[in-house]
């Protein structure tokens, strides 16, 4: 008959009301996390190097309960290794923003070096990453170590540059480049004043020499 309704599809209204609400739940608790994360921030920042925030002084930032803090978070200290890896994954994200710029391997890692170091020379990004790397300091192993995992993401993205450079080991030249930068940055975010144009380009030459001065370890260095 021409008004018999088709059977229905897919999933059950009962199921799609499930869906709905566990979506909306998921969102719910991404915002509290972020909301949480943010609060950590500012409050690093408003106390510097004189104190580190609690968790109270985090939730009353907020506008949050300890509840919903211990909900996302088994410590301050996962709270703090949670705000290094969202930066890192956000440096990565504006560093491959700004090499994509670029067709050239060197300006590529020129443009790597100096979207790094704009951590310490951009005041607006310098205070946080400050406040930020003061209180990683004290961060136990383990989360130390999620922390420098996150930030290989951020020296990953030389491989490429480098490997059309012809470096015969990219990747562990990135490691290697990496750490040089990230040390230098971590000793710029404490300086009296930025650095200036002509250091930035001076650490840049020394990584593309690095890079680019030798294929490999001289001839009988290797062993095995």
């Amino acid at each position: 008959m021409r008004f018999a309704a088709e059977p229905p599809e897919g999933p059950s209204l009962a199921e799609q009301a499930a869906t709905r609400s566990t979506a909306d739940l998921v969102a719910a608790r991404a915002d509290e996390s972020q909301r949480l994360m943010d609060a950590g921030t500012l409050v690093m920042v408003r106390l510097g190097i004189e104190g580190r925030p609690t968790v109270a002084e985090i939730v009353r930032e907020a506008g949050l309960s300890n509840q919903a803090f211990y909900r996302h978070f088994k410590s301050k200290d996962d709270l703090v290794a949670a705000i290094v890896d969202a930066g890192a994954r956000r440096l990565a994200g504006y560093v491959e923003h700004r090499m994509r710029a670029f067709d050239e391997p060197e300006d590529q890692i020129r443009e790597w070096v100096a979207a790094v170091l704009a951590q310490a020379t951009d005041p607006k990004v310098a205070e946080p990453t400050r406040a930020v790397t003061w209180n990683r300091n004290t961060l136990a192993a383990d989360r130390e170590s999620a922390a420098r995992r996150a930030e290989s993401l951020v020296w990953a993205q030389l491989e490429g540059p480098l490997a059309a450079l012809g470096c015969d080991e990219p990747r562990q030249v990135a490691y290697l480049i990496g750490k040089t930068v990230f040390g230098v940055l971590a000793e710029a975010l404490w300086a009296d004043e930025p650095a200036s144009d002509d250091e930035l380009a001076f650490v840049a030459d020394f990584c593309i020499a690095a890079a680019t001065s030798s294929a490999g370890p001289p001839t009988g260095s290797r062993k095995g």
